[in-house]
């Protein structure tokens, strides 16, 4: 019963990953389809088709994961170039694959993000658990639209319903019935060019955007009905883009401006 507390409890966190994700698959097309296939804008910061791009992520505990990231696809929606971007995160024996679609109208750019896989499989696996009364997910898919001008001032968008998960446990011990529930709340707010720079990672020199915004995960932790803990945790994301790359390096921090995550570009092939 504990692991399946302490998974529960992971769960809420993984949350996390939602935004992590927008931070490190930002992009920015203005491809359209002509005759002659696919035509991408030189100003489009969007990973280049073909091309592999590799991350390094590390995290204020020590752990190390690495990202890759690329476009599978590119096809044709409406007269509108749609951009499948696949990115997996790997960690040890860990794997998390997820996937993305971009697509940019009217000079501003929309990523989606639908449900990960990864929360997909813990929701089956929760639901499969005999102490687990109910367990829900929503707010997917998830949108971020970004104005495609590369200029101080350009604004971020989120769009949609708050992330929520919400897992309801029932359980006995000595006889006595327990209900635990935890409830978790992840929003992001908009944000903002701060300004234009070049910035250097092992993967070379890029002159970039740099965005900044944020994003909230309130937890709270019922037992029986009654609130037993409560976590408020903001970030503070600044986030760097370069054209025909996409995200070159993002660094997560605390209110205490202690960084508490940083996304690198390592390498490109």
């Amino acid at each position: 019963m504990k692991t399946l507390f302490f998974s529960a409890k992971k769960l809420a966190f993984v949350l996390l990953a939602t935004a992590t994700a927008f931070t490190q698959i930002s992009c920015n097309d203005n491809d359209v389809v002509g005759d002659g296939g696919p035509k991408t804008d030189a100003t489009a910061i969007i990973p280049t088709n073909g091309k592999t791009y590799t991350y390094q992520i590390k995290e204020e505990d020590g752990s190390v994961a690495t990202q890759i990231t690329r476009v599978k696809s590119v096809r044709d929606s409406s007269g509108i170039t749609v951009y499948d971007i696949e990115n997996k995160v790997s960690e040890d024996d860990d794997e998390t694959v997820v996937m993305m679609k971009s697509f940019s109208k009217n000079g501003v750019t929309t990523n989606e993000i639908p449900l990960p896989a990864a929360y997909a499989s813990i929701l089956e696996e929760f639901k499969g658990s005999e102490f687990v009364k109910s367990v829900k997910i929503s707010g997917f898919p998830q949108y971020q639209l970004l104005e495609n001008n590369a200029v101080v001032g350009s604004k971020m968008t989120f769009k949609g319903e708050p992330v929520k998960l919400n897992l309801v446990l029932a359980f006995e011990e000595d006889g006595e019935e327990f209900t635990t529930e935890i409830d978790a709340v992840l929003t992001h707010d908009d944000g903002v060019v701060k300004k234009v720079e070049s910035i250097t990672t092992p993967a070379g020199t890029f002159n970039c955007s740099k965005w900044e915004y944020s994003y909230e995960l309130i937890t709270k932790t019922f037992l029986n009905g009654e609130l037993q803990e409560q976590s408020n945790e903001m970030r503070l994301v600044s986030a760097w883009t370069a054209p025909g790359v996409g995200i070159v390096k993002s660094v997560e921090s605390d209110m205490l401006e202690t960084q508490t995550s940083v996304t690198e570009l390592i390498k490109v092939d």
